[in-house]
């Protein structure tokens, strides 16, 4: 019996300061690079992304839509706007821009759906846009932040003038240039983030019960039969190699996401 004993706490220890001690570096290792491939290809998105927002905010001053119907592609034209300025506007008093994790995949989309709805309002009722009024002057007096604001989009812009048309081309520019080449990459990252959370949960659950069962052995092993104690050590390294299966499983789900 004691003999028993003393190699089925053996077993746990090597799995413990071993065997899960190897999984949580691997695993480590492996949300490290994803997180780093993840900001790398999202920040530059993120400072366009805000620079745009801040460039509407600011460009937005230059219009009004007094006298445009209470239904239309120029009222929804004018919503838009408003809901992307609010954006804008959030970052400027911040000072900062939108992290690469700030907005959710659902979110990011409705929003840049928003802004191609910009380009799309304008396409679709270009002579309406013509009627709204465009205070050239007052683009002239603060150009130097708008002005600016579109050359962090993209250097294309930088020294542009700032015309009434430059509304709808800017919004058509992003959203096509920009988002659709990154527009799968936050959908699989929060798939791979619930995976790996996922993964951590199981992990814990292992290691409390790989804890639990060391625990019996030392307080309670002379009440607990042998083939009990037997069961818990083979349970823990079968959830050992469950993680390691799933370890591989997140691994491959990372390179296929990182190509």
């Amino acid at each position: 019996m004691e003999e028993q004993v003393s190699i089925i706490v053996t077993v746990l220890a090597a799995l413990l300061t071993g065997g899960f001690l190897m999984i949580f570096i691997e695993s480590q290792q492996v949300a490290n690079n994803m997180a780093e491939r993840f900001h790398f290809i999202m920040r530059p998105f993120f400072h366009s992304f805000t620079n745009y927002a801040r460039f509407i905010s600011s460009f937005k001053t230059c219009f009004s839509f007094r006298g445009i119907e209470s239904e239309g592609y120029m009222k929804r034209l004018k919503d838009d706007l408003e809901q992307i300025s609010r954006i804008g506007g959030k970052s400027i008093i911040a000072g900062q821009e939108y992290p690469s994790d700030y907005f959710t995949a659902k979110q990011l989309d409705s929003i840049c759906e928003t802004i191609n709805d910009v380009w799309y309002c304008i396409d679709k009722d270009y002579h309406g846009f013509q009627k709204i009024e465009f205070d050239t002057r007052y683009a002239e007096m603060f150009s130097e932040h708008t002005i600016g604001y579109l050359g962090e989009i993209s250097p294309k812009y930088k020294g542009i003038e700032l015309t009434k048309d430059l509304l709808g081309k800017v919004s058509g520019d992003f959203y096509v240039d920009f988002y659709q080449p990154i527009e799968h990459v936050l959908p699989h990252y929060e798939y791979w983030s619930k995976k790996e959370k996922e993964f951590k949960t199981i992990a814990m659950i292992t290691i409390i019960i790989t804890l639990l069962t060391m625990l019996l052995l030392l307080l309670l092993r002379c009440y607990i039969p042998i083939w009990v104690l037997t069961s818990l050590c083979v349970l823990c390294c079968g959830l050992l190699l469950f993680e390691l299966y799933k370890l591989m499983r997140l691994e491959d789900l990372t390179k296929k996401i990182m190509r």
